[in-house]
């Protein structure tokens, strides 16, 4: 492929955050390819003059490459938008189906990329938009989910859940996930949601520790538009969107989430496939 410039972001703490930098920077050198460095970045290897804010990456780069986790990766995927830019996520240790590239396969992962031979998917995003007496307060583009949750010490959360279809229901609980197909792995997964595999366009709203025992997760079509009512006095209550960025709730508040007109696109590996990161990341068929 025709890449001119390739930007780096890396989780600055992590400790094979070194390693991991001067192993990808010594081979595009080697290839004579441009990069550019976040800010975290530049400073472990020390090269300022390589020096990019995150927000100017995608407008300077071809591909942005992350070093880190799935964390490292939502807060960088936060700026690609509404470019289109591919990110290449590198799991630098823990758990993370964002970043599903090892360290060790991160050099030939990027040989297959310039060779246009690895498969490129584009994941779809949410938008959730808050708006409080007709007004918009906020509006995130999410990859993962926009959740509804309150503090650990505050009440239960009281809301009203409704779609394009109709009330689905009131919902008491300690909050509401409303996630991406992408995101089901994530904050969703841990709360007993359902998997979703990313190629499916879909919309998962999972109710948390709902009163209602009965009340379980659901998947909708993307075509639906899911709107939220915070109901009664409410104290501590967040929108959070991508565990990233977000606004304390108000009475009355209303969350409208929908399909994003946004997307991001992921770089994989040729010879992986979802069953096989599931296996590996979940620890399924091992005896």
């Amino acid at each position: 492929m025709n890449i001119s410039n390739i930007g780096i972001v890396v989780k600055p703490k992590h400790q094979k955050a070194e390693e991991s930098l001067l192993k990808l920077t010594s081979f595009l050198e080697e290839k004579k390819i441009n990069y550019f460095l976040d800010p975290g970045a530049s400073q472990i290897i020390k090269k300022k003059d390589l020096t990019v804010e995150r927000l100017l990456l995608p407008k300077k780069c071809d591909l942005i490459i992350v070093l880190g986790g799935d964390g490292t990766l939502l807060s960088a995927a936060r700026f690609i938008p509404p470019l289109s830019v591919p990110m290449m996520g590198v799991n630098l240790g823990r758990v993370g189906f964002l970043t599903e590239i090892s360290l060790e396969e991160m050099i030939e992962t990027l040989q297959f990329f310039l060779k246009g031979e690895c498969p490129i998917q584009k994941r779809m995003m949410l938008n959730a938009t808050l708006i409080r007496d007709g007004k918009e307060i906020a509006s995130y583009n999410c990859l993962n989910d926009a959740v509804i949750t309150k503090s650990a010490l505050a009440r239960i959360v009281q809301l009203r859940v409704s779609a394009l279809s109709g009330l689905v229901a009131d919902v008491f609980a300690d909050g509401l996930i409303v996630s991406t197909p992408t995101g089901s792995t994530a904050y969703n997964l841990a709360a007993n949601g359902p998997i979703v595999m990313p190629q499916v366009e879909a919309i998962i709203l999972n109710p948390l520790c709902p009163q209602t025992l009965s009340l379980r997760p659901i998947v909708l079509p993307s075509e639906e538009v899911v709107e939220i009512t915070v109901l009664g006095s409410v104290s501590e209550v967040f929108l959070t969107a991508d565990g990233q960025v977000g606004n304390p709730l108000l009475p009355y508040d209303k969350i409208v989430v929908k399909k994003s007109e946004y997307f991001i696109n992921l770089v994989q590996h040729p010879q992986q496939d979802y069953f096989s990161l599931l296996r590996e990341k979940l620890g399924w068929s091992k005896k």
